[in-house]
């Protein structure tokens, strides 16, 4: 059976919840890549800032609130927030071009950064921080033990699964290294399941990773925990 749907998106409306918040029929081709460019610049731009996650509001066309949950917040906003400042020009620059194309007012954009309490509880931060140890050269299977041993001492998290998959340490073939513990019910609609993939640019090419994190059994959406 094919698995190409992340496990938060399966679980939307169940025990997830959006991550762009707004409904716009008649603009939504424009809405979308205008989120897809906003969450672009910032990944691109703060690699190594710990984000666990983008939500994005838009409650007319005309405004976009950004909130970016980060485990380490001070990359994010910089020396008197100029770090922010320049985010926020940098997405101007993208996303008004693509309202002036179809003759609308380009929106006003607030970002707000919010620390990330557990990071080790996010998938997103722990898949950043293999991607930075395969990046320096550590082998990728010490690494994702490494990675295993840290959730495994957050009693929240149940079950982990990593897998990296490509040239892994310089490999000629492609080829998967996996380490998992715990139960990981990818097909129990309730479950907690937190996903999240990121590319590893290494000296040899492109290594995909993926993480996936069980943390219990969650019946109806939690507003005040899906953004942390």
């Amino acid at each position: 059976m094919g698995q190409k749907i992340p496990p938060y998106v399966l679980r939307l409306g169940i025990n997830n919840y959006w991550r762009s918040r707004w409904i716009f029929r008649k603009f939504f081709p424009l809405i979308l890549e205008a989120d897809y460019l906003i969450r672009k610049i910032i990944n691109e731009n703060f690699p190594k800032a710990g984000i666990t996650n983008i939500i994005i509001e838009r409650k007319s066309l005309d405004h976009c609130k950004i909130t970016i949950y980060s485990a380490r917040p001070g990359i994010l906003v910089g020396k008197e927030g100029q770090f922010l400042k320049n985010l926020i020009k940098k997405i101007e620059k993208k996303v008004n071009s693509l309202f002036k194309k179809q003759n609308l007012i380009p929106p006003q954009i607030d970002i707000d950064v919010i620390e990330t309490k557990k990071p080790l509880l996010s998938a997103a931060y722990l898949a950043e921080l293999a991607a930075n140890e395969i990046e320096k050269g550590i082998p990728t299977r010490r690494v994702l033990k490494k990675i295993a041993d840290k959730a495994r001492q957050q009693k929240e998290i149940l079950g982990f699964k990593a897998i990296a998959k490509g040239r892994v340490d310089g490999a000629t073939i492609k080829r998967k290294e996996q380490i998992s513990w715990g139960r990981m019910p990818l097909s129990k609609f309730i479950a907690d399941i937190d996903y999240a993939q990121r590319p590893v640019l290494t000296k040899y090419g492109i290594v995909g990773l993926k993480i996936w994190l069980y943390k219990g059994d969650k019946e109806k959406v939690d507003l005040d925990n899906v953004t942390a």
